[in-house]
């Protein structure tokens, strides 16, 4: 029981810190540094390795701080978090086969590519940037340019890091057996 609260305690406080090192350190970064979209990282790294609800859970807290200090309407993280975390949960038990490299590498470039259209949407509709469509513009898609590119740098550090410190990944292989 202990122990179950504790790892509810980190689990809240590891994942407000990701959404505060966003806001408050990352988005501070000069030039195309400030495209790691941490938040969205650790969501995939979340859903990719503990499952949907988890995702869902790390969904929550980081879009709750990250619409608590926004500039935008309160909730757009919050959607937009929850939308990817199924469009990305749809496209791993639908498409992808096992949790490789490269399942994880194809899982974050979909969705940070759908994360990006799902804020672009919102903000569209919500009147807070109508003045032209989201794909029209280029620094949309320079913007996704970049964050997918930092996106699978931080899929493989990540994906590097945890196959060294578990077995959990380790590929195994079936013997094939003889006829006789």
């Amino acid at each position: 029981m202990f122990k179950k609260i504790w790892q509810i305690i980190i689990f809240f406080i590891f994942f407000s810190l990701a959404a505060v090192a966003q806001l408050s350190l990352i988005n501070a970064w000069p030039g195309f540094f400030n495209q790691i979209n941490l938040v969205l990282i650790v969501v995939v790294f979340t859903l990719f390795f503990f499952g949907l609800p988890a995702a869902f859970a790390a969904s929550l807290i980081s879009g709750f701080w990250l619409g608590l200090f926004s500039f935008n309407f309160f909730g757009l993280y919050l959607i937009a978090l929850f939308l990817t975390a199924v469009l990305a949960q749809r496209i791993l038990s639908g498409w992808l086969t096992n949790r490789s490299l490269y399942s994880f590498l194809f899982l974050i470039l979909l969705a940070t590519i759908g994360y990006n259209f799902i804020t672009g949407v919102l903000l569209y509709f919500s009147a807070y940037e109508s003045e032209t469509f989201f794909l029209i513009r280029g620094n949309f898609w320079l913007s996704v340019a970049y964050q997918s590119i930092w996106s699978l740098i931080a899929a493989l550090l990540a994906f590097s890091l945890t196959n060294a410190a578990t077995r959990h990944l380790k590929p195994f292989f079936l013997e094939k057996k003889g006829l006789v």
